[in-house]
């Protein structure tokens, strides 16, 4: 089963997440994330967070389509968005979509990237959808779909990730090391249609960003 999380971050002009939705999935508003899922043509099935963002209209709208509502204190250790995924987990997902995701709060933006590590999350599929944005976390191996010209910019997270192996990228790695704080991993290229990393030891966060080109094409 899908979970399709959506926080209270920005959403683009155009952007749209219905289709992600098949029979048995869920989705969930974070607070105000309610309000995004609606705008991307989602309806969820629960909100969760403790309330302080989310329109009263949008809260009204959701209860009369029989949203479910969980409500937390304001003061907790954990954000609204770590919560969802939560629930996700224990709802039984096996993979994990995040939208609303980014936002004007770096330090929002940031901790959402970093739910990725969770390790909780392991042996899950999860990424951050964010308009032409992707990001997934990689403790093993990622096949990534796109097309030529994609950007692929490899982070690490963990001090080094090491025994990198890439293939479809234009940079190619053939078992190098990734040293954390470094930038050689920034702005790789997909070569092809399809591009896969393998590592053998850390924790690597990989975005991909869909280039003007290869959308026209």
């Amino acid at each position: 089963m899908r979970a399709i999380i959506a926080a209270n971050g920005h959403l683009q002009a155009g952007e749209e997440y219905g289709h992600l939705v098949a029979d048995g999935d869920l989705v969930i508003g974070v607070d105000g994330g309610a309000a995004i899922a609606l705008q991307a043509g989602l309806q969820p099935d629960v909100v969760i967070g403790d309330m302080d963002s989310i329109p009263e209209n949008v809260r009204a709208v959701l209860q009369a389509h029989g949203c479910r509502f969980l409500e937390y204190p304001t003061r907790k250790n954990e954000t609204d968005t770590e919560l969802a995924v939560h629930y996700a987990l224990q709802a039984g997902a096996r993979e994990i979509v995040f939208i609303g995701a980014t936002g004007k709060r770096l330090d929002h933006t940031l901790a959402n990237l970093f739910l990725l590590a969770m390790p909780e999350l392991q042996g899950l599929t999860c990424r951050i959808v964010a308009g032409d944005t992707e990001a997934w976390l990689v403790r093993d191996r990622l096949e990534i779909a796109g097309q030529p010209g994609d950007i692929v910019s490899l982070l690490p997270l963990s001090q080094d990730v090491t025994g990198l192996r890439t293939q479809g990228l234009e940079y190619a790695l053939h078992g190098d090391t990734l040293r954390f704080g470094a930038t050689r991993g920034v702005s790789n290229v997909m070569t092809a249609s399809r591009a896969s990393i393998r590592l053998r030891e850390g924790a690597l966060l990989v975005l991909r960003v869909a280039q003007e080109r290869a959308r026209s094409e």
